[in-house]
């Protein structure tokens, strides 16, 4: 019996990268940055595994049936339903609910892959980082306002321009029974609306009235309805909202609305407007949803985008239970993608401050090396017995803000050679002293 050829292709799957060198110490200083300013805000990390059970995936209110269509499922050796996590929400909601005795309020962070088989391009991969933040428990709108805090700390220690757009799910389920829209068509008219800024107002009004079932009537009133309130300051739209559409539903979002903007304003939080059009496309937000976007950006998705979802944890409890939550999610790539635009990224910099280059000297250079990361220093070694110039033309590749070099003269007078990359002086000195100058 023949054995299948299998061919073999080295390039990552589509919609997959690579990441390596320069391009992974981008990655990686960005991630710091953020995990820095979740941290200062009490938040714990958590991992979670990569693959969950498809019951969980598909669970009642989790990421409803638009994105169950691009989650990846899979049948493990056991006949067992699994699939990989298409974010980080549900995950973390099936945690607690494993995990009744949590302290509440439950802040986590967690910063890892996720995967979703839609279309791809440039600002869209099949695999990739969200870097997520949630709390559990808390059911004010404090909460809410730490959130939208925590979105605007992190963008401003990543340098990057931005402008965050707030709504509320109640306060646009409002408007749609204003707008006479038929309850049980609320959630489709919400992810066509959500649509806005990819397909126009006149893409939208098609896809309310031949695909969501919504009477032309009732969608034109809510298109201009949101297209009149976006054109209005903050303050301004909510006062008409509260004025003209009365019912509780919009009242209460407004009043949500208003809280979590005067306790974000408190807490520092920039940049913040009122959008009444935005939707979130997940079925499970309940309340506050936002987004960040950047400015004067080619990056035109967003970068950073949540909400509060109170019902979802309770979907696995069961019994009833209610834990409110609220979240964001940061996307990496599409952060990366902006900081390299704008040349705000780290890609520059070196894997070491360093570089030992032993002439016909091996046992001597480890050893010095070995001092010098004693000493603090982060340092590399060369390990091909290269000549001097190839190992100069290979760190300077590398990008080493500095070079040592140790012969057999070096050895007899017990110093080193420290050459700087950037100015190409050389001075003689012993490996303390080198140690010193590569640190300051």
């Amino acid at each position: 019996m023949s054995e299948e050829k299998i061919e073999v292709n080295a390039q990552p799957p589509r919609g997959t990268r690579d990441y390596c060198g320069a391009d992974k110490r981008s990655r990686d200083a960005a991630i710091a940055k953020l995990r820095f300013v979740f941290e200062k805000y009490g938040y714990a990390a958590l991992d979670t595994p990569a693959l969950e059970n498809w019951g969980t995936l598909a669970a009642k209110g989790a990421g409803g049936d638009e994105i169950l269509k691009e989650a990846y499922k899979l049948v493990d050796q056991g006949g067992r339903s699994l699939g990989l996590r298409y974010d980080l929400t549900v995950p973390f909601c099936r945690f607690i609910a494993a995990n009744p005795r949590l302290a509440m309020p439950f802040k986590r962070y967690q910063i890892a892959s996720v995967w979703r088989d839609g279309p791809v391009s440039s600002e869209r991969l099949r695999e990739f980082v969200q870097c997520d933040v949630d709390v559990a428990g808390a059911a004010g709108m404090q909460a809410d306002a730490e959130i939208i805090a925590i979105i605007s700390d992190g963008l401003c220690a990543l340098g990057l321009d931005f402008g965050i757009m707030v709504n509320n799910r109640k306060l646009l389920d409002g408007l749609l029974e204003y707008c006479g829209v038929e309850k049980e068509k609320w959630i489709p008219a919400l992810l066509s609306v959500d649509k806005l800024e990819k397909i126009g107002k006149e893409g939208v009004l098609k896809e309310l009235k031949e695909e969501r079932g919504i009477g032309s009537a009732a969608a034109d009133k809510l298109l201009k309805l949101l297209a009149d309130l976006k054109e209005m300051p903050t303050e301004k739209a909510l006062a008409f909202v509260k004025k003209s559409v009365k019912n509780s539903l919009a009242s209460e979002g407004v009043a949500e609305l208003e809280a979590a903007f005067a306790y974000a304003e408190t807490l520092g939080a920039k940049n913040l407007r009122f959008d009444a059009s935005l939707a979130r496309g997940l079925a499970y937000y309940t309340g506050t949803v936002f987004e960040a976007v950047l400015r004067n950006s080619k990056i035109k998705a967003s970068v950073a985008a949540g909400g509060r979802y109170d019902n979802l944890i309770g979907n696995f409890l069961g019994g009833g239970r209610v834990v409110p939550a609220v979240g964001v999610s940061f996307g990496l790539e599409r952060i990366l993608e902006a900081l390299t635009a704008e040349n705000k990224n780290e890609k520059d910099a070196a894997p070491a401050r360093a570089f030992v280059i032993p002439i016909k000297a091996t046992e001597a250079g480890l050893k010095i090396a070995r001092e010098l990361r004693a000493a603090g220093v982060s340092c590399a070694v060369d390990l091909l017995d290269r000549s001097i110039s190839k190992n100069l033309e290979y760190a300077s590749k590398q990008g080493f803000a500095f070079v040592i070099i140790v012969g057999e003269k070096e050895l007899k007078e017990g110093v080193v050679k420290l050459r700087d990359m950037l100015s190409g002086e050389e001075k003689l000195c012993d490996v303390k002293a080198a140690a010193r100058i590569i640190i300051s």
